[in-house]
């Protein structure tokens, strides 16, 4: 299937390339029913290819050099029991356990099908109208991106099914039994030949145009679906292609390991493909801008760069050893000088190297400790782009709408610039219009203590109705004039309407959206966030998981971030084993897309009364902030000063109200990671009537607005009980307020000196 898919896709690029050079040979063949015929096997390959990993099947190269058709099930053990595929299990349990116990599977199939959608809405939309075929990636010899995304999905499923060879022992296998191994490889070459032949038609339909003007959009459309190809082989070849074709001790992630030649090899393939996308990426960026001018034969040499990667990336992974073969991390072993180290009360944790040591000669020692310094740029560079796309993920929602509009229409850059704009302005008048009607009904039913307070009343209701009916006035605004940008106004107010399907059953107080695998698991950011920040977890007294608490954290600091990660870190799941706290965090971030979708998956929950009393209810714990943005105005870096504000009550009352122990947690350099622009005045007057701290530019680490790398030293203090009072008076409520920041003074005298924080002092505001 991906040789058909292949030549389908080959035959679909070059019909649309004889639009522009009607000339060439069996040019009316390609334009007609060939063109056709190649439509409708793209259409068809990813469905039919993908019906085989619907199966447990493996495929593997039989010695007798027969193709065997066997098991992909690991054989079953005590904790791992054979998995059930009787005639009665449907077809989509079997998948949903494949997408369990399978992530690459998951993520191939994803990525796949959502390619494939793409795909099949661009033929639909083409040809729906005459409107929308003057569209980039509809007008007759530009849909050649529509070809590229059938093809990759089509490889994208084929690879799918190879992940489930993932899993079989492959240490003992010889090389010619490594057949999946050889069809990921001629999968790539397929990709690695498309993109190149694309990458020479662009340049040459840019060099020798269509008389009448009629070739501008070619270039760009085979010049991003070069891109595309290129980039989905190197990464193809490189994660799948890893797992597939080397022993234990892969990973995606190991700057600097595998040994020495695998490095260097490394080295040269993702210089080559740097050099090569930096290329394309200036190549690309010429058709639009007329200034910028390449010499002739660059999509050639990037071309032959990418083929250089290839291979080299192909040679590395033959050979690569495995990590305890090559220079080992110190976090390898367990002896990190990065992520959080854990101690006791009242103890002295030191982590030392083990007894047993080997002799090392300068020139080793020279070789491991350049190894060190190597990972370690690598890690401190990841987790900058990381840690700092983290922060600022509010924003690439707003980023993706230029591109989205850069892509999809012909408008000039002011055009999209404007689009941009405007798209941006539409949601943050969205958000806004939620978080004030949410302000207000908390200021009117002092905090959910009214019952009588309608929450569904005209005054908080009406201003999210006018600006939900926004983009449908838009809408149909562009397609009574006629407006150039209607297609693609249209499809955003679709996902518009479909994305407020997310806001179903109040995901924001009930957690009906968290991901059990998320918080459970480990994932790749969580592990790069960990390897940014340095610290020390001190804990004073277990936490037992099968009851309840209300873990209240301070400082806010200008950012909490991190509350984000401390429970995700292996030290704190060591100290505090199956224990987890639902975060609280600012309603504002429950309305901004993205963001708030990645804090549905992990639990996070709005830090309301309802969303706070229902998580009790629900017999789980929580963990807030309660300095919120009152905390943050107090907060500057290189004071050295923990400053806490004491005025915010509330948390202790539901506490009592339910019974559930507090837990204070002191972090001590929470406020050293970033800053604000100082303008007190004018944001307590926003906090205040619209619960948004405006002016709000945070910066840190170069004045970007990304965390500085500060060891951050975290105390987890002794639960306070508090006494289980339905309906606690004020007096109540200040006896344990007392007493509750009473305690969380002596923490931070008992531990400053031991965490580094001698000459800090608490301020109580």
């Amino acid at each position: 299937m991906a040789v058909t898919s292949f030549a389908a896709f080959m035959l679909f690029a070059l019909a649309e390339l004889t639009h522009h050079h009607p000339r060439f040979l069996l040019a009316n063949v390609l334009q007609g029913d060939t063109h056709n015929a190649a439509q409708w096997v793209l259409l068809l390959a990813v469905p039919a290819t993908s019906a085989a990993a619907w199966f447990p099947i493996s495929i593997s190269h039989a010695p007798t050099g027969v193709l065997r058709i066997t098991s992909a099930v690991p054989p079953p053990t005590p904790d791992s029991p054979a998995l059930s595929f009787s005639p009665t299990s449907s077809l989509f349990s079997r998948l949903a356990r494949r997408y369990r116990r399978n992530h690459m599977f998951a993520i191939y199939q994803s990525v796949a099908w959502t390619l494939y959608g793409l795909f099949v809405a661009l033929q639909l939309i083409c040809f729906s109208s005459d409107r929308v075929r003057d569209l980039p990636f509809c007008r007759p010899g530009s849909r050649s991106v529509q070809a590229v995304a059938a093809f990759i999905a089509e490889v994208l499923i084929i690879s799918s099914v190879l992940t489930l060879e993932k899993r079989r022992d492959r240490n003992r296998q010889r090389r010619k039994d490594r057949f999946v191994v050889q069809l990921n490889n001629f999968n790539n070459m397929l990709l690695l030949v498309g993109a190149t032949l694309l990458a020479i038609a662009s340049e040459y339909t840019r060099v020798f145009p269509h008389p009448s003007g009629s070739s501008g959009g070619y270039p760009m459309a085979t010049g991003l679906g070069s891109l595309a190809l290129f980039v989905t082989a190197l990464f193809n070849t490189y994660g799948l292609g890893g797992v597939l074709s080397t022993k234990d001790g892969w990973n995606f992630y190991q700057p600097f390991m595998g040994g020495a030649r695998f490095v260097m090899f490394q080295i040269v393939s993702w210089t080559c493909f740097g050099a090569g996308a930096a290329l394309q990426v200036l190549y690309l960026l010429s058709l639009v801008v007329v200034e910028l001018e390449l010499f002739v034969g660059a999509m050639a040499v990037a071309g032959s760069l990418f083929v250089v990667a290839e291979i080299g990336m192909m040679m590395s992974l033959l050979v690569f050893r495995k990590a305890g073969q090559s220079p080992k991390r110190t976090s390898d072993t367990g002896h990190s000088t990065n992520g959080m180290k854990s101690t006791e009360k009242d103890t002295t944790s030191v982590e030392t190297a083990d007894d047993t040591t080997t002799a090392t000669t300068p020139l080793h020692a020279h070789i491991l400790s350049f190894h060190e310094r190597m990972r370690d740029f690598a890690d401190e560079c990841l987790g900058v782009l990381v840690v700092g796309g983290l922060a600022n993920i509010q924003w690439i929602p707003n980023a993706l709408m230029f591109i989205f509009f850069a892509f999809t229409t012909n408008l000039s850059p002011a055009g999209v610039a404007f689009y941009g704009v405007m798209a941006a302005g539409m949601e943050f008048v969205t958000v806004v219009s939620r978080s004030i009607a949410t302000h207000l009904y908390l200021k009117d039913s002092h905090n959910g203590l009214l019952k009588e307070v309608n929450r569904y009343h005209v005054k908080y209701v009406l201003p999210q109705i006018i600006t939900a009916c926004l983009p449908a006035v838009v809408t149909y605004r562009h397609y009574i004039y006629n407006m150039e940008a209607f297609v693609p106004v249209l499809l955003l107010t679709i996902f518009i309407y479909i994305y407020e399907f997310t806001y179903r059953g109040n995901p924001q107080q009930t957690g009906c959206r968290e991901r059990a695998s998320w918080v459970t698991g480990r994932s790749f950011l969580v592990d790069t966030v960990k390897r940014y920040f340095n610290g020390t977890i001190i804990r004073t007294a277990p936490l037992d998981p099968e009851m309840q608490y209300v873990l209240s954290f301070h400082p806010h600091g200008i950012m909490p971030i991190s509350v984000m990660w401390l429970q995700f870190t292996a030290q704190w799941r060591e100290l505090f084993p199956n224990f987890y706290a639902h975060i609280l965090t600012a309603s504002i971030l429950h309305q901004i897309p993205l963001a708030r979708d990645v804090l549905h998956f992990y639990g996070s929950r709005e830090v309301t009364r309802t969303a706070f009393a229902l998580t009790l209810q629900q017999k789980g714990s929580v963990l807030l902030v309660p300095g919120g943005q009152a905390e943050m105005l107090q907060q500057q870096s290189a004071k050295k000063e923990v400053r806490v504000y004491t005025h915010h009550k509330g948390f202790i009352r539901l506490a009592i109200e339910h019974g559930v122990p507090l837990v204070p947690v002191l972090s001590f350099k929470e406020g050293e990671m970033m800053d604000n622009v100082q303008a007190p005045m004018l944001q307590r007057w926003f906090v205040k009537k619209l619960a948004f701290p405006f002016p709000y530019f945070p910066y840190g680490r170069g004045m970007l607005p990304i965390p500085r790398k500060v060891d951050i030293p975290i105390v987890v203090g002794e639960p306070l009980e508090v006494p289980h009072i339905e309906n606690p008076t004020q007096d109540d409520i200040d006896k344990v307020h007392a007493k509750y920041f009473s305690i969380l003074q002596e923490m931070f005298y008992k531990h400053k000196d031991a965490v580094g924080c001698g000459d800090y002092k608490i301020v109580l505001i």
